[in-house]
């Protein structure tokens, strides 16, 4: 708590470190572990934290808001609310748990038109969802608003009965197994494109392997360097696969 300026402020500066130039820099909010449904000291409590956040995030110059990993709805709105004093854009959005509801109850087109009435410039989903479990809650939004919508699952395969990967016994050590294939995450990103999703990323467990099928799949990528082919500019040994075989002769 007490290095919540020091810990924001050097959180945005490698971020914009790492973009340079190329990349848009989001400040952050995610849920507080504060918000109580019918408490208004713990709503202001949340509100003062997020106020506090935003403050140093647009000092060190973000490009734009993003609050998520939200289950209750009304503490993304307290989010909402904070992020457009800023008078940055705003994306903002929630996460089921085994349930197809927020943790009032309410259904992912009633929280996305809740949303944008707010003021919400894109809604969506994040986290502790596979893109499986979570891209039918995806179109349930998009069939009730017409606004910009994103996508961000979890980068782990889960049960129906448990779509929730932190509710699953191999959480948090022995995920491993059930992490989400490179191609399927190109397949999710064409399907949500599909979807008339706007904003198309991933959360937990996904890796750069991923991001970048991603970025195949959605053909960010030439034809020519979508395609493996051998060079002739450098010897075998440079190459990973000649490798693989050198590590395989020596077992």
């Amino acid at each position: 708590q007490n290095r919540l300026e020091d810990l924001n402020r050097a959180a945005v500066r490698i971020a914009r470190e790492v973009a340079g130039d190329q990349c848009l820099v989001a400040g952050n909010l995610s849920l507080t572990w504060m918000y109580e449904p019918d408490s208004a000291s713990a709503k202001d409590r949340v509100r003062k934290t997020f106020d506090e956040q935003l403050e140093v995030q647009v000092d060190e110059g973000v490009d734009f808001i993003i609050g998520e990993t939200f289950s209750w709805l009304g503490e993304a709105l307290i989010a909402v609310e904070c992020a457009k004093k800023t008078g940055l854009p705003a994306m903002v959005t929630i996460c089921f748990e085994n349930k197809d509801e927020t943790a009032e109850g309410k259904s992912a087109a009633y929280a996305a038109k809740t949303l944008f009435d707010a003021g919400a410039d894109i809604v969506g989903m994040n986290c502790l969802r596979p893109p499986e479990h979570m891209l039918p809650a995806m179109e349930q939004m998009r069939k009730a608003v017409s606004g910009y919508l994103a996508c961000q699952p979890v980068g782990y395969h889960t049960p129906v009965d448990k779509p929730d990967f932190t509710s699953l016994p191999e959480f948090p050590y022995g995920l491993d197994p059930l992490q989400v294939t490179r191609g399927d995450m190109g397949d999710y990103a064409v399907a949500a494109r599909d979807m008339g999703i706007n904003y198309i990323g991933a959360c937990c467990g996904a890796v750069a392997i991923h991001i970048r099928e991603m970025a195949r799949a959605l053909g960010k990528f030439s034809e020519d360097t979508r395609l493996w082919k051998k060079g002739g500019e450098k010897p075998m040994s440079a190459y990973e696969y000649y490798g693989h075989h050198i590590e395989r002769a020596n077992k």
